[in-house]
């Protein structure tokens, strides 16, 4: 079931950043998106995604390490929101 929810917050942003998709404000698209995947998968409950944590969506560990070290802006390791946002927002703009 987590990887149902997982994957469909991953295919939501894919389709927004692709599309440009606002249905609302953009960041909030995004914002909303993070909060579906922090709620299957963080599971330290620190409102932070860790690279591990986010590669434990993926079946292929590939495309783990490929999107989830483009999701850590910083390269620290984890994830926030602010970064998901940002990184998902700059996708929409080089389109």
């Amino acid at each position: 079931m987590k990887y149902i929810i997982v994957s469909a917050a991953l295919l939501i942003t894919g389709i927004v950043a692709s599309h440009g998709i606002t249905a609302g404000p953009l960041e909030d698209n995004f914002r909303n998106a993070f909060k579906q995947i922090l709620s299957q998968v963080d599971t330290n409950k620190d409102g932070k995604l860790s690279v591990a944590e986010c590669k434990s969506i993926y079946k292929d560990k590939n495309i783990a390490e490929k999107n989830c070290t483009f999701w850590d802006a910083d390269k620290n390791g984890v994830i926030t929101e602010t970064e998901y946002v940002n990184q998902g927002s700059n996708i929409v703009k080089r389109k």
